[in-house]
């Protein structure tokens, strides 16, 4: 296994605006170009990828994209579980013909997430380092005790075919990750006190979140607005 990180962005028509704004957010994060980080993009069967924000991030990272065709679920939660399983599917197979390097882990995450500091997946990737398991993200109690999708998760090769083959998808009426909470307890799960998700933020404030950056969040999930993306702009990159 290398050292690097895949971070595997999810999007669809709805959300691809916002997505885009992250990935830019995160490439303008770089000093440089990445060393320990590649950037995948993965697009619903019926969303186009954005071209020229792929070029745009691809100055900062070695960089994917993915349409993601063979699974074709919409609405929620049908449309989240199979575009996840299809990242999955993405990455086992083209992991296993080594046409993707060894990553350690993939991050899967999606457009109401954000970095809360520029170093934030080097700080991800230690805090893997740490815990011998195969799921790491933000531990909720609600509506029962599961890790939030917004989640490291090993790339192993027998972890991902485990995922893409052995369990291959889930109930198109319940979300993914807290329907397979007990698969992936079982399989070795920790929550990372780094990582936070809230549940259907409309916004938050400034102030909140530097109290999350300021409590070592660097990485949040959930705000449904621009708010954060802004703000972490506004904070690091100016403009």
């Amino acid at each position: 296994m290398s050292d690097k990180l895949l971070l595997a962005l999810q999007f669809y028509g709805g959300d691809k605006e916002m997505a885009m704004r992250l990935a830019r957010l995160i490439a303008d994060l770089e000093p440089r170009h990445s060393e320990f980080a590649d950037f995948l993009f993965v697009s619903r069967f019926d969303c186009e990828q954005d071209l020229k924000t792929v070029e745009y991030v691809s100055q900062k990272f070695n960089t994917h994209t993915y349409i993601n065709r063979h699974r074709r679920g919409t609405g929620w939660p049908h449309g989240p579980n199979d575009l996840w399983f299809g990242t999955m599917d993405h990455i086992y197979d083209f992991s296993q013909a080594k046409r993707f390097p060894p990553y350690k882990a993939v991050l899967t995450f999606e457009a109401d997430a954000c970095p809360l500091v520029p170093n934030w997946h080097r700080e991800l990737s230690r805090a893997w380092d740490e815990k011998p398991v195969k799921v790491l993200g933000s531990l909720l109690q609600y509506p029962g005790w599961h890790i939030n999708g917004n989640a490291l998760f090993s790339a192993d090769l027998k972890f991902l075919y485990w995922v893409s083959r052995q369990i291959g998808g889930c109930s198109p009426i319940s979300g993914w990750d807290f329907k397979l909470a007990k698969e992936f307890k079982q399989a070795g799960w920790a929550d990372c006190p780094k990582m936070n998700s809230h549940w259907q933020t409309k916004t938050m404030s400034e102030e909140r979140i530097e109290e999350l950056r300021n409590s070592g969040v660097v990485f949040l999930h959930g705000v449904k607005d621009n708010s954060v993306i802004a703000h972490m702009r506004k904070r690091f990159v100016g403009g």
